[in-house]
């Protein structure tokens, strides 16, 4: 079958059936691109209890590595942060319009999973101003100088690694902003000894296999070029940018943060083994709130969609997230839409789609 010949063959009334489909195929990407939204929005409410940013900073901070998990959900993350929502670019207006959480008691031994850092900002979805928002932004004590730092985590949960730019200089960007944003408030005039270390971690779950299951760390350091003079580190030691990627090895990561992470967006993961996971494997009481946010997350996965299904796109994608697209193409071109049209919508090469229905053609009748 010629893909590119496939079309709806009614003389009478083609016009009207191309329309009527044109709004199928615009209310399916709506939908798509809600469920993408609110599925992201779940993401971050995981990652936005305490248990898991403590993990998060024993794997990507060196200030952390040698407490435990517990002692830096419980001693080290600011209990209390300020609720806010930053935009990153200072010509936008800052959200003020935080949610609360309820804080429930756990079980001896386990950490809260309800003990939330608060202050999540969902992304602006604006086409008009580009406006972008920090995800989770916390304040947290640095072990040994005891003075706060001031962190955020964003998410990249929906786009592969490699979006048109490196990771690490828009970490870098957003870390200057954070810095620069002191001014006035932390610091005035010239008093750049009160300036707080920032922190910008940045955690990918869509990567190539080459670079799937590892963390890197950007800092910076002292080069003495003349004599022997050294200064305090931690009058230099005030931006750091890590960037995690999970990928296709994640969930088999010997890095727990990486492994845990991995597991709470695996697609080939149960709700009831996503909770099994945190409580027993990672020791985190799992509260109610957040007990819907992994179902959320396991419903609202089957309608996200991912950029670069062509196959000669080496993204680490999972199998799972390959046949949603799958699926979503074969019922479109049941429903008449032209090929190229459907290539759009499921964000695919033609060459692909064309494997794809020839794969369904050669399947057995069940």
């Amino acid at each position: 079958m010629d893909l590119s010949d496939k079309k709806i063959l009614d003389v009478s009334g083609e016009k009207k059936i191309t329309t009527v489909l044109n709004e199928i195929a615009q209310n399916l990407k709506v939908a798509d691109e809600d469920a993408s939204y609110r599925y992201d929005e779940s993401a971050r409410n995981i990652v936005a209890e305490k248990p898991v940013l403590a993990y998060i900073l024993k794997s990507a901070l060196e200030e952390y590595a040698e407490y435990t998990v517990q002692e830096i959900a419980e001693t080290f993350i600011e209990g209390e942060p300020e609720l806010r929502k930053i935009a990153v670019h200072q010509d936008h207006p800052d959200r003020k319009d935080a949610e609360s959480g309820k804080k429930e008691n756990a079980g001896a031994g386990m950490m809260s999973g309800d003990d939330k850092v608060e202050g999540i900002s969902t992304v602006d979805k604006s086409q008009r101003d580009g406006t972008i928002y920090y995800d989770i932004r916390f304040l947290a004590v640095l072990p040994l100088s005891g003075e706060l730092a001031e962190i955020f985590v964003n998410l990249e949960i929906q786009n592969n690694d490699t979006p048109g730019y490196p990771i690490p200089k828009r970490g870098i960007y957003y870390a200057a902003r954070m810095i620069s944003s002191q001014r006035g408030t932390i610091f005035k005039d010239q008093e750049y000894d009160n300036i707080k270390k920032v922190v910008s971690i940045w955690v990918c779950e869509d990567t190539a296999n080459c670079r799937s299951d590892t963390i890197n760390r950007y800092s910076f350091v002292e080069e003495r070029l003349r004599g022997d003079f050294q200064e305090e580190k931690k009058n230099y030691d005030l931006m750091t940018v890590v960037v995690l990627r999970l990928g296709s090895k994640g969930e088999n990561s010997g890095d727990n943060a990486i492994r845990l992470l991995s597991k709470m967006f695996s697609m080939n993961l149960s709700y009831e083994e996503k909770l099994d996971t945190l409580q027993n494997e990672f020791q985190i009481s799992v509260s109610r709130e957040m007990s819907e946010e992994v179902q959320k997350v396991c419903n609202l996965s089957t309608g996200v969609y991912r950029k670069g299904y062509d196959s000669g796109y080496d993204s680490g994608i999972s199998e799972g997230r390959m046949e949603q697209a799958r699926g979503t193409a074969y019922r479109l071109l049941d429903k008449g839409m032209p090929a190229e049209e459907v290539a759009e919508m499921v964000e695919t090469g033609i060459d692909t789609l064309r494997e794809w229905m020839e794969e369904r053609e050669k399947a057995p009748v069940k």
